[in-house]
């Protein structure tokens, strides 16, 4: 397969799929390619949705181009930030917490208890 792009190139893709351990792109000519999670980020990351979903275009530098499909293998944490793209927006919020969410368990235990009996209660009146 001839291939317009080279190893090193910067280049806009779009994200068309997304699996917790990276995110599959297309280029704008219909090449594929496979951003691996370890190429997001530097960082530890839980959840790839978080940094990349389906439908974000963005820059990403070519790291390798299989000689036979042309299938490529992408970087986003190696673009330089005046070259970096996103549109991503992270609309994925954290749960809220307070400071009884982080109570030791003994202190709590004896509430959950009796929230568990009264919720059994109510279940076997229904």
């Amino acid at each position: 397969m001839e291939n317009i792009y080279q190893v090193g190139d910067i280049i806009r893709v779009s994200v068309c799929d997304t699996k917790p351990y990276a995110a599959f792109v297309t280029t704008k000519d219909g090449q594929k390619g496979l951003l691996h999670i370890s190429e997001i980020s530097d960082n530890f990351i839980r959840d790839i949705e978080r940094h990349i979903s389906i439908g974000d275009e963005i820059n990403v530098k070519i790291l390798e181009i299989d000689e036979k499909d042309g299938f490529l293998r992408v970087s986003y944490k190696k673009v330089p930030i005046k070259e970096s793209f996103t549109t991503h927006q992270n609309n994925r919020k954290l749960p809220a917490t307070t400071v009884e969410d982080f109570k030791p368990l003994e202190d709590r235990l004896e509430q959950w208890i009796k929230d568990a009996k009264e919720k059994m209660k109510g279940s076997k009146n229904d």
